[in-house]
């Protein structure tokens, strides 16, 4: 437990000393990264000495089942979640085309030098609107000399397993296995597959669904998780000894107050879903709690508001966040019946949900209350008031009330069980999702590219002799070279803007009007703040029938085989 919470805390002051020396800077230098890294390692050395030991407890047959597994599947998922062979740079899961190349495009924009806090690299008119925490510390790896894909891997793979410890202590092996098995009932197609004779194929089961899976779709993707989820989780552990514990019992293990206070404040940095999912349950224990405990809670959350609140306005863009709030009754039901869209996606997880209900209110089980009443709440309004652009990104929340419920559904319900029912009540409740897990990282998957290696090497020298700080107009698309290398854009991939509720039609249609080469392209390109126009393969492939007025009255200051750079600020 020392060594996890130590590397938590390494990340979260490392990454916000990082934040505050590229902002006193203008940007990150190799130096400032160093003195970050150095001042985290530090606050670290400060928690693990401060950190109480927990008493040495052996591990369960079923915990040691549940590490085995997901350390298989971290190292699987991660030490191939971005990789090179020959001339491609492949990432193993299909969900990570987008993901992993917005997460390059912002390593490598920090590493140049960008300041801090920067506009935004996918779309030059506004500000950067996304909790960079996990990619800025990459940045100042990269920056000390760790490679970028390495860096990544090795951040991975760390998490991983510092995941894996605060999921055993908030969830035993019960936690474990449902974190990495989520799922309703899709999986069992592959049953269905075998006593028909049909040719049984891995796959994964839920990834046309709205429950996918939350290994697969959201910790290997969302890089943020890898911070987010254990040092929830933690604080969880830790609130619950701290605020919750029964009379009678003994003082149960939790995490210094500055701790508790760093990891909560710091969130914000690194993961706000799980920020408000965290500052709902807070919420809901002020009112639930007697006296004692509320104010204990209140001084808690008041001690975290200014920090916290100024992180929030730090990845907002000073709060320039378009509201993305809107109702959807259902969630992702849309045409599909109720009956069938969550038998499909959640099983018969609701039906032992609505026992665990029924049983702590009988039994007036506080503590189980304080956590499972609020968590469903969460999860019901969930149901019908979509946070963000795409409702599916409303998971990122449910997966927090579904963690939550996970050790009190096996405390209250399960473990209460004959050990004959156990394992089928487990086989029907992971199963399913087990398949799926399977299949999303079978080593039958040979990657999918996201860039050409030639192609980023041709272009870095000529880079170098850019500002960090120039905008470039090309197409837009998801991996765009430009992109991958950290260079600013006057528009990357229309699916992230949409998701982040980002204004972009009248840019775009600017934009395609200055990529054809209309008659007024110099004032399109003024009113976009654009300084070099990049034409390369996949300009010439969207607008075959571009004049390109620039070619005969803008400074050529970079060319290749494959792409020309011209400098509209220099034209003639």
């Amino acid at each position: 437990m020392k060594t996890a919470v130590a590397i938590l805390v390494f990340t979260a002051v490392a990454t916000c000393a990082g934040v505050v020396a590229g902002w006193a800077g203008h940007g990150l230098t190799p130096g400032s990264a160093w003195g970050s890294l150095l001042i985290g390692l530090l606050a670290a050395v400060a928690a693990w000495r401060n950190c109480p030991r927990l008493e040495k407890a052996p591990c369960t047959r079923w915990e040691m089942a549940m590490l085995v597994v997901f350390g298989l599947f971290a190292l699987r998922a991660f030490c191939w979640v971005i990789f090179a062979t020959d001339n491609s740079i492949k990432v193993l899961s299909p969900n990570n085309l987008g993901d992993m190349s917005l997460h390059l495009t912002y390593i490598h924009y920090f590493a140049n030098g960008a300041p801090v806090w920067p506009a935004n690299p996918i779309f030059a008119q506004g500000p950067l609107q996304y909790p960079v925490g996990v990619d800025f510390l990459n940045a100042m790896l990269d920056l000390v000399g760790v490679e970028t894909i390495r860096g990544i891997i090795w951040v991975g793979l760390i998490g991983s397993a510092v995941t894996a410890y605060a999921l055993l202590r908030w969830g035993r092996a019960f936690g474990l296995a449902g974190f990495l098995a989520n799922g309703g009932v899709a999986g069992f197609a592959i049953v269905s597959e075998f006593f028909h004779g049909q040719p049984v194929k891995l796959e994964d089961f839920q990834a046309e669904l709205a429950w996918k899976s939350i290994p697969l779709a959201i910790f290997v993707t969302q890089r943020c998780m890898l911070y987010a989820i254990p040092a929830g989780l933690l604080l969880l552990t830790s609130w619950r000894a701290r605020y919750f514990v029964k009379e009678g019992e003994p003082k149960k293990w939790q995490l210094p107050l500055w701790i508790e206070w760093l990891l909560y404040s710091t969130m914000p940095l690194f993961h706000v879903h799980t920020f408000l999912a965290l500052s709902f349950m807070l919420g809901a224990w002020v009112l639930m709690s007697p006296n004692r405990e509320r104010w204990k809670l209140l001084r808690f959350i008041a001690a975290s508001f200014l920090p916290a609140t100024a992180l929030v306005a730090l990845v907002t863009g000073g709060f320039e966040s378009h509201s993305m709030i809107h109702l959807k009754i259902g969630w992702m039901q849309d045409k599909d019946s109720f009956l069938y869209f969550w038998s499909r996606n959640f099983g018969v997880l609701p039906l032992f949900v609505f026992l665990l209900v029924g049983l702590v209110l009988y039994k007036r089980d506080r503590v189980a209350m304080a956590f499972v009443l609020p968590a469903l709440t969460l999860f019901l309004i969930c149901c019908f008031v979509v946070f963000a652009e795409w409702e599916w990104d409303n998971t990122k929340l449910m997966i927090w009330s579904y963690m939550i419920v996970l050790p009190f559904l096996w405390e209250k319900v399960i473990a209460e069980q004959p050990l004959w029912m156990r394992a089928p009540i487990c086989t029907v409740l992971f199963f399913s999702g087990f398949v799926s897990l399977a299949g999303g990282i079978d080593v039958t998957h040979q990657g999918y590219d996201i860039a050409q290696r030639s192609e980023l090497d041709s272009l870095v020298v000529p880079l170098q002799g850019i500002p960090v700080q120039a905008t470039f107009a090309c197409v837009s698309t998801y991996n765009h070279p430009l992109e991958l290398l950290g260079r600013k854009v006057v528009e990357g991939y229309q699916g992230h803007l949409a998701s982040y509720g980002i204004p972009y039609t009248e840019t775009d249609e600017k934009l395609q009007a200055l990529l054809s080469g209309s008659p007024d392209w110099r004032d399109l390109a003024k009113d976009l703040g654009v300084e070099y126009i990049f034409w390369g393969h996949r300009e010439s492939e969207t607008f075959p029938n571009s004049a390109q007025p620039w070619v005969s009255s803008a400074e050529l200051v970079a060319a290749d085989r494959d792409w020309r750079i011209f400098r509209i600020t220099a034209a003639k």
